[in-house]
């Protein structure tokens, strides 16, 4: 089966739940969309390892912030509050990012629905206590993006 034709018949079924336009990857394998205006959602298609890995960016948190990373690491501890899963920092400009890889391929592109929604839902779950915690927006620092990928 071609990874890549059904990686994107997934995103093809995620843009008809959503409503959307033209979610398809670019020339590196990306697709990206915003959810509620202000988390980035990217979907990386590794072909290689025959996976797709779904990202949610929400925001910076600041290794003062000892309450918030707690949290984060409480709420990671066995997926607990993730739905499913992997929340990470990057260490060069404190962003927090929401992960999980999904195997391909898949016999059903519909298989999505239930696994984004607990990711989105674990998403907006962080994206707020970031927020209350007052760590800024989740926009990343200003840098020029990386050869045709999208920046949102």
């Amino acid at each position: 089966m071609d990874i890549a034709k059904n990686a994107q018949a997934i995103l093809d079924h995620v843009n008809a739940v959503i409503g959307g336009q033209g979610l398809a990857f670019d020339a590196n394998g990306v697709a990206a969309l915003t959810v509620d205006g202000d988390i980035a959602c990217l979907f990386c298609l590794v072909e290689a390892d025959h996976e797709l890995v779904v990202s949610f960016y929400l925001g910076r948190a600041h290794e003062t912030d000892a309450a918030l990373l707690h949290e984060m690491l409480c709420g990671n501890y066995m997926g607990a509050y993730t739905g499913g899963g992997t929340l990470g920092i990057d260490p060069e400009e404190n962003l927090v990012a929401l992960h999980q890889h999904f195997p391909l391929p898949v016999d059903e592109p519909a298989w999505i629905e239930e696994p984004l929604g607990a990711l989105v839902g674990a998403a907006r779950y962080w994206r707020a206590k970031i927020k209350a915690a007052g760590n800024g927006p989740s926009t990343p620092a200003q840098q020029a993006p990386a050869q045709g990928m999208i920046r949102i």
